[in-house]
């Protein structure tokens, strides 16, 4: 379907990279996107090899070159003592593993650069302040109508719309959404005034009962990106952009060590937000006549792994490759399906084991990484560029 119009629903890490993805590929694309300006959050990602093999494919492995981070060695960390229970990645050598680096950036960053990218292609390619509200389809064509009165025509519908995508309850049944008892915290802390706390590895995990703090540098050693996961119900809203407190936050790590909360107390209070972990199963239809739903809005996943962003960018060159080689939106839909349905459903279940394990384990019994056995989907090594479709 060369000669086809996708119109493609968010402009997210996911969309971006579909889009990106078709252009190389010569087909057009225009992206819809809700918010009236282009930003990210100030939060940090990780971008495992699976996920830099994606960028590659899309131009896009030099600029990680030059501005992702590399940890170069990692470590679990007891809460209370803050020693190391075991130390990772400690020779780095991701890509002499997996064919790919593994990297660390500030999520705005990359964002940015995916826009340029896709602006570089085509200069109207993506329109700002249109929220999704309904589609029509037939045989021919689908029309996506907007808040603000517009409606458009395209060929194929990609909704990449995330986790409470309004484009999956256009075209299948709503899906169940359980809270998990768990609520996290995100903030950016500047380097330097979290040196004294970063006393091992560049790249850490701490441990503790019902709950895990993560912290990893970015910006080249600028910034520090910090999450801390809890068990709690003290709140229930989803939003990724609610402000939070430093009161807030180390109530959660009361008695955990000073390097712990050392860090929460540099984190500027702007840059503190907070928000409660849902769970949603996997579902079983991304896909119906001329629509399809991309990332968190085919697989919305828990953050355990660190591979909701991964599974977006890989999502994004399959369904462009699958468009590339197939003549009718029934066998694009059912390759795309078919090549990435089985991979996101077992990486979002073991995401949820990682969660469990991270806090279910004892650090005074730690063990080492025993979990529930291996690792239902191997993670690193696939490459979405040329896995079979």
């Amino acid at each position: 379907m060369r000669d086809t119009h996708v119109l493609m629903i968010g402009a997210g890490m996911g969309g971006l990279t579909a889009a990106l993805a078709l252009q190389k590929l010569g087909i057009k694309v225009t992206i819809y996107e809700q918010a009236p300006a282009l930003g990210e959050v100030g939060a940090g990602l990780t971008i495992s090899p699976n996920a830099t093999r994606a960028l590659e494919y899309c131009g896009l492995g030099s600029f990680m070159e030059v501005n992702g981070d590399t940890p170069t060695n990692g470590a679990l960390i007891h809460y209370k003592t803050g020693e190391a229970l075991t130390l990772t990645q400690s020779q780095g050598g991701f890509k002499d593993r997996f064919g790919a680096e593994y990297y660390q950036i500030h999520r705005a960053d990359l964002h940015d650069a995916l826009v340029a990218a896709v602006y570089a292609h085509d200069s109207d390619a993506i329109v700002l302040d249109h929220k999704f509200v309904s589609l029509k389809q037939d045989d021919q064509s689908v029309t996506a109508t907007f808040k603000n009165g517009n409606s458009v025509n395209g060929d194929i519908l990609v909704g990449a719309d995330g986790a409470r995508s309004s484009v999956r309850e256009s075209i299948i049944d709503k899906v169940k959404v359980t809270f998990t008892g768990q609520a996290a915290f995100r903030g950016a802390a500047p380097a330097k005034d979290v040196e004294p706390f970063m006393t091992i590895a560049n790249s850490a995990v701490t441990m503790g009962p019902g709950h895990i703090f993560t912290r990893y540098y970015m910006r080249h050693g600028e910034l520090v990106n910090v999450v801390g996961i809890a068990r709690t119900d003290a709140w229930k809203r989803e939003g990724w952009s609610i402000p939070a407190t430093h009161d807030e936050f180390l109530a959660e790590y009361q008695g955990w060590n000073e390097n712990v909360t050392g860090i929460i107390k540099a984190i500027p209070e702007h840059t503190l937000f907070k928000w409660a972990l849902f769970d949603r199963d996997p579902i079983e239809q991304w896909s119906k006549g001329r629509v399809t739903l991309l990332g968190d809005a085919a697989h919305p996943m828990l953050p355990f792994l660190g591979m909701g962003a991964a599974m977006a960018l890989e999502d994004g060159v399959v369904i462009a490759r699958c468009i590339e080689k197939y003549d009718t939106p029934v066998d694009v839909f059912k390759a795309y399906e078919d090549a990435r349905k089985e991979r996101t459903k077992g990486v979002l279940l073991d995401s949820r084991i990682q969660g469990e394990w991270y806090q279910n384990t004892d650090p005074d019994d730690y063990a080492g990484f025993t979990r529930t056995g291996e690792m239902r989907v191997p993670l690193m090594g696939y490459d979405p560029g040329t896995v079979e479709i």
